[in-house]
């Protein structure tokens, strides 16, 4: 039998939908769906759901009725949640392979070694298995190559009832990658989707027909490693350690309208921390925040009044790369009073970090200064980095409400979060919410 090493995509199905069903047996047969922040869209369906017709990103409120009359199942996003159970996944599938690189929160590529064709099957029988039994969460199996055909793979088992499928012939692709439509291709977008479909390129087997060369010329190298890819030529190797971002981005809806400075620094310096907190987990610094504001403005149309969007931001440059809260908070803080504009009604609010960069430089105006202020400013900042690794470890411990800045607000103040009128417990997280068997 011949021997060969594979690429394996392991993908969380309705990886949302499913994190609410771990802990409610009752909820396995019946249809589940999550929405978005303020409850406003569908981000998950389970298959029931689907079943239903229910489409993604469609407005809740337009569904209402049809989630009644079905019993339709339905929850606020609770991230917390889905973090800790994806961790657990990930867990489970290092068992199988050391060699995995975490592409999303439900998504990790393993590389295998080497092993015989006839064992495939039996591989990805018990790798479902396993996850299913360890988590509760399942899950989908594609085999291939490379991490391109990996993916496709992973699109056709989603449709079967093993949920597992390999493609790992020529035989192979010619047959199954006609099936698979081009926008479903891996590394293939929307714009260039169109370009592509006016070209009578609509599938990955077209695709994979098409001159590497003269889709890099045209496009760009990435499509020429996913055109080579599709082929059967390996292009792409596993990430074991994933790149740091360029930037990080906290941004919110609320869950009522904002009309005062006081009432908006809450969330702006909660996102902010939240923010810095992140940059200082993959050990960077930031050149430059940017702030930005979402609202509506009431404007009067001959009689009647109505509401016209709002939306202003600032970008505020930092004298030194920093990752400390009570450097960058204050700054960011003034700038939020000079676009502050008074009778606007604030809906949404956010903050990125920009400039990311993992080494620290000083203050430009460090030259002008003399050696012992240096010195002492050296010592202010080490004092400021010890003080920002305590409240790091604290959240780690206790929670990120645990210990938190003034101007974030008490827990009465922040009534400003969005709306989750049906959240579920934190079951893996917070000793008070541990479900309790009777």
């Amino acid at each position: 039998m011949p021997i060969i090493i594979l690429f394996v995509l392991v993908d969380c199905n309705s990886f949302f939908a499913s994190c609410e069903k771990v802990f409610v047996p009752r909820l396995w047969r019946r249809p589940v769906i999550v929405l978005s922040n303020n409850d406003g869209c569908v981000v998950a369906r389970s298959p029931e759901a689907k079943a239903l017709g229910i489409p993604m990103g469609i407005p809740f409120f337009q569904i209402r009725h049809l989630c009644q009359r079905h019993q339709v199942a339905c929850f606020s996003a609770n991230f917390e949640l889905y973090a800790s159970l994806s961790h657990r996944v990930m867990l489970c599938l290092r068992q199988w392979s050391a060699d995995m690189e975490i592409y999303s929160i439900d998504e990790a590529f393993l590389k295998l070694p080497p092993i015989e064709e006839g064992e495939m099957e039996t591989f990805q029988q018990n790798l479902i298995q396993t996850v299913f039994r360890w988590t509760g969460i399942p899950v989908s199996v594609g085999i291939a190559p490379t991490k391109t055909l990996a993916k496709a793979a992973n699109h056709l088992a989603k449709r079967l009832p093993q949920h597992h499928f390999t493609l790992t012939t020529p035989e192979s692709w010619r047959t199954y990658l006609p099936q698979i439509p081009v926008e479903e291709v891996w590394g293939v977008g929307r714009r260039t989707v169109k370009t592509f479909q006016q070209r009578g390129i609509r599938t990955a087997w077209d695709l994979s027909q098409m001159d590497p060369l003269a889709i890099r010329r045209e496009f760009s190298i990435v499509l020429e490693r996913t055109v080579r890819e599709l082929c059967g030529e390996c292009c792409l190797e596993l990430e074991n350690q994933p790149s740091p971002k360029q930037s990080i981005q906290v941004s919110r809806s609320f869950g009522k309208k904002l009309q005062t400075l006081e009432e908006l620094e809450h969330p702006v310096a909660t996102f902010l921390q939240s923010a810095l907190e992140k940059l200082r987990r993959q050990k960077s610094y930031a050149t430059a925040v940017y702030l930005f504001l979402g609202g509506k403005s009431a404007t009067m149309k001959t009689e009647n009044w109505g509401t016209t969007p709002f939306s202003t931001g600032t970008t505020v440059e930092l004298a030194r790369t920093s990752d400390d809260s009570l450097e960058v908070l204050p700054q960011v803080l003034k700038s939020l009073k000079k676009i502050f504009v008074p009778g606007i009604s604030y809906t949404k609010a956010g903050v990125t970090l920009l400039g990311l960069t993992s080494t620290p430089f000083p203050d430009k105006y460090r030259m002008f200064q003399s050696l012992e202020q240096n010195q002492q400013e050296d010592a202010h900042r080490e004092k400021h980095r010890q003080l920002m690794a305590t409240l790091d470890q604290l959240h780690r411990q206790l929670g990120k409400r645990s210990v938190h800045f003034a101007v974030e607000g008490l827990e009465q103040e922040q009534d400003w979060k969005s709306r989750q009128e049906w959240k579920s417990p934190a079951y893996t997280t917070r000793w008070e919410e541990i479900p309790k068997v009777r």
